[in-house]
C-alpha cells in the first residue's frame, strides 16, 4: 500500500491521530505496545510530534522498548529528538 505524504488528507488524518495520542501518555504507550510492526511503520511517521508534545521520560522509555521490539523500523533518531525536546 503507497501512502503520498503530501496528501491533504492524510495529513488531516496524521494531525488528528498526533493529538489523539497526545492526550494520555498510559494509554498512548499501552496502545504502541499493542501494534505491529506494520501499524508502527505508519505511527512511525507523527511520533516527532507526539514527543514533543507530551515531553515525557516514560514516553522515551516506550519507545527504547519498541525500537528493540522492531529493529528494522529504525526509530533511534526519533527517540534521540524525544530526549532533546526534553531539555527544551
Amino acid at each position: 500500500m503507497f501512502i503520498n505524504n503530501d496528501d491533504p488528507v492524510i495529513l488531516k488524518i496524521w494531525d488528528e491521530l498526533t493529538m489523539l495520542l497526545s492526550e494520555n501518555v498510559l494509554e498512548t504507550i499501552d496502545f504502541l505496545n499493542d501494534c505491529t510492526e506494520e501499524q508502527m511503520f505508519y505511527i512511525s511517521e507523527i511520533i516527532e510530534d507526539i514527543s514533543y508534545n507530551v515531553k515525557s521520560q516514560e514516553f522515551i522509555d516506550a519507545l527504547y522498548k519498541l525500537c528493540e521490539k522492531y529493529p528494522n523500523l529504525k526509530m533511534e533518531s526519533d527517540v534521540i529528538l524525544a530526549e532533546s525536546y526534553m531539555e527544551k
